[in-house]
Order: structure tokens, then C-alpha cells, then sequence
């Protein structure tokens, strides 16, 4: 079997056992509470609560791979990434696969109407018996997706439906060593639907950990809600945050921002998006720059 054939059908795998879940409202929300930082231990990833215990290691790569560094490179948004991964799986007959990686589309903003084209598009170049099989799966995906969302709206826009992303419903992604140093935890992702541009997530920093120098292009906000973190722009005093605070960061300031050394720090972060891109990554904070923002 070919390698990328193997990664859809392992992908597959492990989306279908969290297909009716959004994904970005990945992982559990981290309580709000101010529970001493160092004491409180990451909530385990759902590949780690489905695998952990019979297979480490195939957990670990789940969570680094398949939903970490692939659904967070920055090259596709979570729409394109979704919807090139739909038309893969109707490429190749997948239906287990496709069933969950199509509800992932419609909640990553895919419309049913794109879904549908991609269908008879792929007709001519996939076979016909594909994507007779793929309508069967778009139906159900549909029906399922109408009953989720209840009785239609009467509102001015009708067909706009409040989203509720819940707590602990989708696994836990640790933060990339090229982005991060030390333990990071993302949980909570979220990306709002166009013409909304915004995205975010909950961050917690074991002590110790913290961002690489970056930027936001439309720049970022910040709500600290537990432990205590730093942040520092390029050139600046670094400064010291806890629960409740809220930090702006303008667009194209350079800075980055984690947990002291001794506390753990959790922050809910939102970023818009411009031109489907809402980070630079640049360099890594040295230990000796990091150090040196220790406060006293």
C-alpha cells in the first residue's frame, strides 16, 4: 500500500471514532479557576484515552501527526485541508473514513453544496461506482448534520445556527517543538465560519514552556485564565500576567509569551486571519533570553 494511501486509511481510523465531534472544539477547556498551577496534570489526548494504554507510541504519533502538525500547517486553512481530504477518500472508496472526514468538512465550513459538486466532479475522474457511494454517505452526513442542528431558524438569516463547542470533546494537541519549547497543551480549537476571519484556542504552558518569537499579522488577544505567564515584545520589558488579565498584541510586533518558570499559565488566544495565514514563526526564545525575564 502506498504511504500517503496508508495515512488516509490510519487518518480514517481515528476519525471515526470521534466523527461526530467539531474539531475545533478539540479538547477538554481547562477550568477557570486559579488551582495551584503545579499541581494540576494535562488532561490526557483522546488518541492517548483511545490507544494510550495498548500503544503508546501509535497514540503519540496520532497526536503529532494527524492532529497536530498536519491539520496545523499554515499552507491550507481547515476548510481547504478538509475538503482536499474528502475528495482523497472519495478518490480512493473510503466510506468509514469518509463518513467522519465529510461531517468534519461541514463543520470546518465546507457547504453542502461544495461537497456535492466535489462528488460529480470526482465522477469523472474517480469512476462512477465512487461516487455513487459517496452520495450515500453525503446523504446520511446531512441528515445527521440537519437533526444535530435542530428546527430551522427564523431568524433575519435564516440557516445561521448557534455552535456550542463543549469541553473535552476532541483530543488534545501538544505544540510543535518548532513553535514551542517545553509541555505546551492546545485544547478548544476553534475556527469561525467566513466571513468571520477568527480562530483560537485554550494554550496551557507547563512551567517552564513558552512561544517562539512570532507575529500576528491582524494581531492577537490573549485572556489569561489561570497559573502565571509572561509575555515580551521584541525590544521591551517582559511583563507579568495572570488570571483575568486580557493582552493585545498589535499586528506585527514581535513577541512571545508563555509560563514563568516555576507556574504553569493558561490562556485562551484568538488571532484573525489574513489571506487564510494568522502567524509568522520565527526564532526560538533562548534559555538565556528567557532566563533573563524571570521576575524576581
Amino acid at each position: 500500500m502506498k504511504r500517503h494511501t496508508w495515512f488516509l486509511v490510519l487518518s480514517g481510523a481515528v476519525w471515526a471514532q470521534v466523527e461526530t465531534v467539531p474539531l475545533y472544539a478539540q479538547e477538554k477547556v481547562s477550568p477557570m479557576s486559579e488551582a495551584s498551577p503545579t499541581t494540576t496534570s494535562p488532561q490526557p489526548s483522546r488518541a492517548q484515552q483511545l490507544m494510550g494504554d495498548i500503544d503508546p507510541k501509535l497514540a503519540e504519533l496520532t497526536d503529532k501527526v494527524l492532529f497536530g502538525d498536519i491539520w496545523e500547517r499554515k499552507q491550507l486553512s481547515r476548510r481547504d485541508r478538509s475538503l482536499v481530504t474528502v475528495a482523497a477518500l472519495i478518490a480512493l472508496n473510503r466510506p468509514d473514513q469518509l463518513r467522519s472526514h465529510m461531517a468534519l468538512a461541514l463543520q470546518n465550513g465546507v457547504t453542502k453544496d461544495e461537497l456535492v459538486e466535489t462528488i460529480t466532479q470526482l465522477a469523472f475522474y474517480s469512476g462512477w461506482p465512487n461516487a455513487v457511494s459517496a452520495v450515500s454517505i453525503a446523504r446520511e452526513v446531512f441528515r445527521m448534520a440537519d437533526a444535530t442542528a435542530g428546527p430551522p431558524s427564523t431568524a433575519e438569516h435564516e440557516g445561521k445556527m448557534i455552535t456550542v463547542i463543549h469541553a473535552a470533546s476532541q483530543p488534545s494537541v501538544q505544540g510543535s517543538a518548532d513553535y514551542f519549547t517545553g509541555s505546551v497543551q492546545v485544547d478548544s480549537r476553534f475556527q469561525a465560519e467566513a466571513p468571520a476571519r477568527s480562530a483560537g484556542g485554550i494554550v496551557t504552558f507547563e512551567p517552564g514552556a513558552r512561544t517562539a518569537w512570532h507575529t500576528h499579522p491582524l494581531g492577537q488577544t490573549l485572556i489569561v485564565t489561570s497559573g502565571t505567564g509572561l509575555v515580551q515584545q521584541w525590544g521591551g520589558p517582559v511583563q507579568v500576567i495572570k488570571p483575568g488579565d486580557i493582552v493585545w498584541i498589535p499586528p506585527g510586533v514581535k513577541h512571545w509569551h508563555g509560563a514563568t518558570a516555576t507556574s504553569s499559565m493558561t490562556h485562551i488566544a484568538i488571532a484573525e486571519a489574513q489571506d487564510g495565514k494568522s502567524v509568522d514563526w520565527m526564532e526560538q526564545v533562548s534559555n538565556a533570553q528567557y532566563q533573563a525575564t524571570q521576575p524576581e
